[in-house]
């Protein structure tokens, strides 16, 4: 097995790699002067089960060209098995056709990776479709959330409560809850634009530290308004942990004027102190 990672989740190719005892390598790539990408293997994948690991967000749609370049280089040089690992794999929050006819993305973009034999992706945004077997047979997603879990038990004492900004942050929040014996309170949040919404107020627990958690800390709205919720009720300490960090914009600067922000590697940024690569060795075994 050959471990391929792209330049911004190099860290996490090699710390594959050794768990694996597989070779590591690293994809080059390069512009040309029109600004298509150049792509290259620094090693002969020639009879091998090549694993080519990305990050698909900060220009996606660049992302997505480099990773289908990536599998086509494989390919052509005869890899017996060539398999995706998206640490975050982008548009499958547009899981359905919310529009008179706009884009169904999710189910558009996966056919996009048609030279794959497998697909993995680490903690997929899905909400209306339940698994990413429904958009492709080639495609699977594995969770993080047992490592985020351990992370909080590691680092933060007993007394903090658990909240989930959103429905939809259930499916993480309340599972990560679960494994800590805690309850959550899930807060109903009403979406009016990319960057409005609206929280309906619940009663929290007074006087608590909160350990707030989400899988795409975006525009980071979704997340201030359960802080401001929090704030109001006469919160101690504040937390927010995020399984992908996008932080578009000045994200960052809202949440951490408030609280404290953590978030996976599966996107690199300064915030990222909870490392997932056991996740994707454990899933390649």
């Amino acid at each position: 097995m050959i471990i391929a990672a792209f330049p911004e989740v190099e860290s996490i190719g090699k710390k594959v790699a050794r768990a694996l005892k597989a070779e590591y390598t690293k994809i080059n790539v390069r512009d040309f002067p029109d600004s298509e990408f150049h792509l290259k293997l620094k090693r002969n994948p020639e009879h091998k089960n090549i694993v080519i690991i990305n990050s698909m967000t900060k220009d996606p749609d660049e992302k997505i060209i480099e990773t289908v370049l990536a599998g086509g280089v494989a390919r052509d040089y005869g890899a017996h098995r060539v398999i995706l690992v998206a640490t975050y794999l982008p548009y499958m929050r547009q899981d359905a056709h919310f529009e008179k006819y706009d884009s169904f993305s999710s189910k558009h973009v996966l056919r996009l990776f048609n030279e794959f034999d497998e697909i993995i992706a680490i903690d997929p945004h899905l909400h209306r479709i339940h698994s990413l077997r429904q958009l492709s047979s080639k495609a699977r997603s594995i969770s993080v959330d047992d490592i985020v879990a351990d992370f909080i038990k590691k680092k933060f004492k007993k007394d903090f409560e658990i909240i989930g900004p959103d429905s939809e942050s259930a499916q993480w929040s309340a599972v990560i809850a679960r494994k800590l014996k805690k309850k959550v309170v899930i807060l109903s949040k009403h979406r009016y634009g990319d960057k409005k919404i609206k929280q309906k107020a619940v009663k929290l627990y007074p006087y608590a530290n909160y350990i707030i958690i989400d899988d795409i800390i975006s525009t980071g709205r979704t997340l201030l308004g359960a802080i401001e919720m929090a704030r109001k009720q006469g919160a101690k300490k504040l937390y927010c942990i995020g399984i992908h960090g996008i932080l578009a914009g000045n994200a960052a600067r809202l949440i951490t004027k408030h609280a404290k922000l953590i978030t996976t590697n599966t996107i690199p940024n300064k915030f990222a102190k909870i490392d997932v690569s056991k996740a994707i060795a454990d899933a390649l075994k």
